[in-house]
């Protein structure tokens, strides 16, 4: 009984205290749309970085000013967003949705384009053979001719 009790005044707790929002609302707050955008891009140069850090940094570009420049913000107004979409969990998990289908959507197009581009090269290889098989003139011995050594 005293289990119950502690799970229920756990809960009603939890509850009460989601409830006051620990960071405040900032007067220029990214929508969701605007925020799943720059956190893609984020997301997208991260990836980049992860892949080949030394051709990215000699780029000499600042990832960071191109974003903001972008997509019309400042690093202020992206950093207050943030901090405030990540006191809530639910509202920071329905942004990464957004990030996540857009890497689905992307995803689907590159490996649209990838298998257009596999078919195009099976085809090249198809007829490169096609035409060496024409390009031989000269008769294929018979096995038997092979074998007497003629």
């Amino acid at each position: 009984m005293k289990k119950y009790i502690a799970c229920i005044l756990i809960v009603l707790f939890t509850v009460i205290s989601c409830k006051r929002e620990v960071v405040p609302k900032p007067d220029n707050l990214l929508s969701k749309e605007k925020m799943a955008a720059v956190l893609y891009d984020i997301s997208l140069i991260n990836a980049m970085k992860g892949v080949d850090k030394k051709s990215v940094e000699a780029t000499n570009i600042h990832f960071d000013t191109y974003i903001y420049k972008k997509h019309n913000i400042d690093s202020i107004q992206f950093s207050e967003s943030n901090n405030y979409y990540a006191t809530s969990p639910l509202e920071y998990d329905a942004i990464y949705a957004l990030v996540n289908e857009r890497f689905a959507k992307e995803r689907s197009l590159v490996e649209a384009e990838m298998k257009k581009e596999q078919k195009r090269r099976d085809s090249l290889q198809k007829a490169k053979k096609e035409a060496l098989k024409k390009a031989d003139t000269l008769p294929k011995p018979k096995f038997d001719q092979i074998k007497k050594g003629r």
